[in-house]
């Protein structure tokens, strides 16, 4: 971009992203790096997912204590999250990020060599406050280095990532597989490996972050102008220049930095009401159908197709790879072209619909059923990740303004985060219990999800939510027709 850009006030920041006048440079991979957040946070959850079997048996543990230890992860997600919503709003998205790939490192670590199920649940806690911690973080990079038009499609690239994470974590796992039964090894210690290697992709990016990645320009810009303009040359190579007498800061300066408490009040003020209630529903839905069935999907498939290790290994493969990655590239074409909204309302059907014919026809109603079961594993999978698996996220990311985006989306994942709970923690014994019969109870969890979406008819993907930054009253201010650039940025 070869004209000079005049920086007069905070919008004009906002305004000049937003736009999407300037693109490229270093921001590209700021965007990959925190995709690359994504990645590790799936790789983390699900390596342990086909260990889960072998842990209850070498630590003598029962179901439901298996249960509880697999759960652990998704409490320390909900602390985490909610911790690192407000501190990326607080003192910024860079030092976080930081500080959350340190953390992961080490709990992954301390995972992979626990020696008993009490150490494994502490190590759990603390690989998912690092997960719930970077969820708010690389959501903000995504939106924030994102333009108007963008944000929809950058932000659904979450799934096709997350389903990339998954199906990269059993290709390790049949890797592993091979060579432990060649080497005659103990198989029961293969998860502790693939866990183990969850740290490589994590040390990249923490030794990447230095080059090439940048505060974000939209927090910078309602506290330091000046950091913003050289962020925006540094990111997309464009001449940012500060005019004199700019003033940064927002209306009367009350959402810069707000306290914890104010933060997460404004989420329940105003029109945010509907958005942070619609996006807890959303997300305790998709969270529950989701940890219990798409986490657990070596036990399921088994339980539907057939025992064994192998099979174990290589249907969750198949079926994340190719129902799961391309619902999440089904999900990143339409939502700027459809909505978040309808995604997320025909996700629920497709889930729900899935459930109860899984159910149905894994009990062998007639020859050749069993292989169909499969296939509809398939289609929840897909149904999922283009739908409320992923507008789960893109709900809150998209909702709220960038002062206070890290807290709404960090306390929307709570409703993730306590569903999550739910599926893991209950869904082995119900399993147990009901085998195929529980398939069928958990389809009333869509069915919610999907009544909540008629009842909270709301969709920001075609909304300039940054705009909010800007207003006196934002909470009860009506900015869905403000449009990108009415603050008038000056380019000389």
């Amino acid at each position: 971009m070869s004209e000079q850009i005049v920086i007069r006030q905070s919008r004009d920041i906002a305004d000049l992203v937003n736009s999407g006048r300037i693109k490229g440079g270093n921001s590209t991979f700021v965007v990959l790096m925190a995709l690359a957040g994504i990645f590790m946070d799936a790789y983390d959850f699900t390596s342990i997912a086909f260990g889960l079997s072998y842990i209850q048996k070498s630590f003598a543990i029962s179901t439901l204590l298996l249960g509880i230890v697999s759960g652990t992860v998704l409490v320390g997600a909900l602390v985490g999250s909610l911790t690192g919503g407000f501190l990326a709003d607080r003192i910024g998205r860079y030092r976080v990020f930081t500080a959350d790939l340190v953390l992961l490192i080490i709990a992954t670590l301390l995972c992979a060599v626990a020696p008993n199920w009490w150490f494994l649940l502490i190590a759990r806690f603390f690989m998912g406050a690092a997960v719930g911690i970077d969820y708010p973080v690389a959501l903000s990079f995504i939106s924030e280095y994102s333009s108007q038009k963008g944000k929809g499609r950058a932000t659904n690239m979450y799934a096709p990532v997350w389903y990339v994470a998954v199906a990269s974590t059993y290709v390790l796992l049949l890797v592993g597989y091979l060579a432990f039964t060649a080497g005659g090894w103990d198989i029961s210690q293969l998860w502790r490996l693939v866990v183990a290697f969850g740290v490589v992709p994590t040390v990249i990016v923490l030794l990447l972050r230095r080059k090439y990645l940048s505060e974000s320009p939209l927090w910078l810009a309602t506290n330091d102008l000046q950091a913003a303009a050289a962020v925006l040359r540094r990111a997309y190579g464009v001449d940012a220049i500060v005019a004199d007498g700019a003033v940064a800061g927002t209306p009367g300066g009350s959402r810069i930095r707000l306290p914890s408490g104010e933060a997460f009040a404004m989420l329940w003020r105003g029109k945010y009401r509907v958005r942070t209630v619609l996006s807890l529903f959303v997300n305790f839905c998709q969270g529950t159908e989701y940890y219990a069935v798409g986490f657990s999907l070596t036990l399921v498939t088994e339980e539907v197709i057939g025992k064994g290790t192998l099979i174990g290994i290589v249907g969750p493969l198949i079926l994340n790879i190719i129902f799961g990655v391309a619902g999440g590239l089904v999900g990143a074409f339409l939502a700027p072209r459809v909505g978040i909204w309808k995604l997320a309302l025909f996700g629920f059907v497709g889930t729900c619909s899935s459930l109860l014919l899984v159910s149905f026809l894994g009990r062998s109603p007639f020859p050749g059923a069993i292989w169909l079961a499969g296939l509809f594993l398939g289609v929840f999978l897909f149904s999922h990740a283009f739908g409320p698996g992923t507008q789960g996220v893109v709900f809150p990311t998209l909702s709220y303004p960038t002062s206070f985006r890290g807290a709404g989306v960090g306390f929307a994942q709570t409703g993730n985060r306590v569903g999550g709970a739910l599926g893991l923690v209950f869904w082995p014994a119900l399993s147990d219990a009901f085998g195929l019969n529980a398939v069928a109870l958990l389809a009333v969890m869509p069915l919610i999800g999907f009544a909540s979406l008629l009842v909270f008819r709301w969709d920001p993907t075609f909304v300039n939510v940054d705009v909010d930054d800007y207003v006196d009253d934002p909470a009860h201010t009506d900015t869905t027709d403000f449009k990108v650039g009415d603050a008038g940025l000056q380019v000389s």
